[in-house]
């Protein structure tokens, strides 16, 4: 494909994504008339909620840039990998998980930063001790189970997602409702990386969900 065509997939998958969240929350609201347990009235995303009436530029930068970056380095490299992909993967959760036990009493814009070096920088260091050999039977096992694959890291990406509303992790029908259109996202944003052939468009199509949600919110607020 061409690239006029691959964006004019990737607008058409977002309004995808969009209408699948709209029936899903249409289909959820028709059910709690039986199921009460599925309203998800008792959960809030308390640090979106904060981040909007305080800080709209850092809810922004996170949502916007930080998570379509990162997050797709973490999920979605493992879906039909190329040997640059499996190196990112291995740079990105380190950083993630090490940027989490920073003090947090330091700017936001430094740990950002102070991250977005060491990702760098392991990337840099892993991309010459790694050799496109070495990764060459890994990729072959993830290409050859892709589907299987893609179905995975989407649920677990949209697991991960529990954490935005509780501290501890625990999962019921309300936070499944939650976590559902994660899931779904995660597994349109695989798949546009697939049929785009490239992780920049499942940034791109992560980017522009946010970017239009955290739009709405600021709007609202």
């Amino acid at each position: 494909m061409t690239s006029s065509q691959k964006t004019v997939l990737l607008f058409k998958t977002f309004f995808k994504m969009w209408g699948l969240y709209i029936l899903f929350f249409i289909t959820v609201l028709i059910l709690s008339i039986w199921i009460p347990e599925l309203k998800a009235d008792a959960y809030e995303d308390t640090t979106l909620k904060e981040l909007l009436q305080s800080n709209p530029f850092k809810l922004f930068v996170l949502a916007c840039i930080f998570a379509p970056i990162v997050e797709e380095m973490m999920f979605r490299t493992l879906i039909k990998p190329t040997h640059t992909d499996i190196i990112l993967f291995i740079s990105a959760w380190p950083v993630f998980i090490g940027l989490r036990f920073l003090p947090s009493g330091i700017h936001w814009g430094v740990i950002l930063a102070f991250g977005a070096v060491l990702l760098f920088t392991i990337f840099y260091i892993l991309k010459h001790l790694i050799t496109e050999s070495h990764t060459q039977r890994l990729r072959r096992f993830l290409h050859k189970y892709l589907t299987i694959i893609l179905i995975i890291v989407s649920v677990i990406f949209g697991l991960v997602h529990i954490n935005n509303y509780v501290d501890t992790f625990v999962i019921d029908l309300a936070l499944l409702v939650l976590i559902v259109p994660r899931i779904i996202s995660g597994f349109l944003m695989g798949w546009i990386k697939i049929k785009n052939q490239g992780l920049i468009w499942s940034m791109g199509l992560h980017f522009m969900n946010n970017a239009f949600v955290v739009g709405l919110g600021i709007l609202a607020s």
